[in-house]
């Protein structure tokens, strides 16, 4: 009875504990979105510009994902999540007080790297916590931090309306170094252990073994074509939302309302759409999701009512931040063993290229000229190709209920 017990205060302690870094993630993409004005006049960035502020952090944690969780394979989990906390926390505070536009950008790129790191490591953490009676229940819990760090950073905005985008970023940069100890105390490295156990009969197998090897790539392919294109859409969101929303007209005030009606969503459908997992078919997922952003995207960028801009901003938050809490829910079933971490973290890369793409795609569209339409004409079909790749899955999934 007291192990059980033991296990399931471990349990708790496991999932509450990734909570934070979800946080903390939460965080660090939505502050430069809510800073973006503030950047820009600080280093006088057009909006090229401020697509590679939005786009190195991503394009640090692609290879971040991508290496840190083959690491992670090797090293075990515990090392490598604390170790990306401590990069992650160093570069965002020195996002703050950077001297020049190109300590700023290796700053994002490293903070990036940080992050990319630990999503992975942390999914594999709490997928061994986890069984198929609860997996979208413990990814839901884990995974809704990220839009409540979001939904803090937008109430910050909102309650300190003079608020520098320096102290957001040194608030961001050092508070998830608390983590640290109390990470060292509660986790255990699971992976390594099962590692070093099959050390003798069986080696890390390589990254294409764990990838493509006895059909795995039938897979593969889909879950990196559906975390591509969700995570661009999520991101396009996440970054430009705000500015998107003042151009159509909306005061500053107001599009930061929408911002934090849109994270309110995103905490709410993280939480449901975990519970639905547990219950639905991924194909029955699939439909309400990407029908859901569909809509969503829609009336946001065709809009200028604020009724309709708020319900779209709260649909997009259930249906992209919720969507893409479902793809990291089911990534951990597609791979076991010591490869786990390393399937987990290519699925995660591949998402992170598409949330690199979406923000430069988005700056250059507005600088063209093609506005909120073109942006949307961009995103329609990426939510299509994405409800097809997720759904390809479905028959995977059942067969390992």
């Amino acid at each position: 009875m007291a192990q059980i017990q033991t296990a399931k205060m471990q349990k708790f302690l496991t999932v509450f504990l990734c909570f934070w870094v979800a946080f903390f993630e939460g965080f660090d993409l939505q502050a430069p979105g809510i800073a973006a004005k503030g950047i820009a006049e600080t280093f006088a960035l057009d909006q090229v510009q401020m697509g590679y502020v939005f786009s190195l952090g991503v394009f640090g944690m692609l290879f971040g994902a991508f290496f840190g969780g083959r690491v992670a394979d090797y090293l075990g989990q515990k090392k490598v999540l604390m170790l990306s906390i401590g990069i992650f926390g160093a570069f965002m505070s020195l996002t703050a007080i950077a001297p020049s536009v190109e300590i700023l950008y290796a700053a994002r790129f490293f903070t990036g790297l940080g992050l990319g790191a630990a999503m992975p490591t942390m999914i594999s953490v709490v997928g061994d916590e986890a069984n198929e009676a609860n997996r979208g229940k413990l990814n839901s819990l884990m995974y809704c931090g990220l839009p409540v760090g979001a939904i803090f950073v937008a109430g910050l905005a909102i309650l300190f309306k003079d608020i520098s985008w320096h102290t957001l970023f040194l608030i961001g940069g050092l508070a998830p170094l608390a983590l640290l100890p109390f990470m060292a105390i509660i986790l255990k490295d699971k992976p390594k252990q099962v590692a070093v156990e099959q050390a003798a009969t069986e080696a890390v197998p390589s990254m294409v073994q764990v990838l493509f090897k006895n059909q795995q790539y039938k897979y593969t392919m889909p879950l990196w074509v559906g975390f591509f294109f969700t995570l661009m859409i999520n991101y396009i969101l996440i970054s430009w939302l705000p500015n998107l929303l003042m151009e159509q007209g909306l005061e500053k005030p107001q599009a930061f309302m929408v911002m934090l009606v849109f994270q309110v969503g995103a905490v709410i459908g993280t939480l449901a759409l975990g519970y639905l997992l547990d219950r639905l078919k991924l194909w029955q997922m699939a439909t309400i999701i990407y029908s859901g952003l569909f809509i969503a995207l829609v009336l946001l960028f065709t809009s200028t009512s604020i009724p309709v801009l708020i319900l779209a901003g709260f649909m997009g938050g259930i249906f992209s931040t919720g969507g893409q809490s479902i793809l990291y829910g089911i990534s951990p079933i597609f791979y076991s063993g010591t490869g786990k971490v390393t399937g987990v973290g290519s699925a995660i890369s591949l998402g992170r290229l598409g949330a690199m793409t979406g923000p430069l795609l988005t700056g250059k569209i507005l600088a063209i000229g093609l506005g909120t339409s073109g942006i949307l004409m961009a995103s329609l079909p990426a939510v299509v190709i994405s409800a097809v790749a997720v759904t390809a899955l479905s028959r995977y999934k059942s067969a390992h209920k």
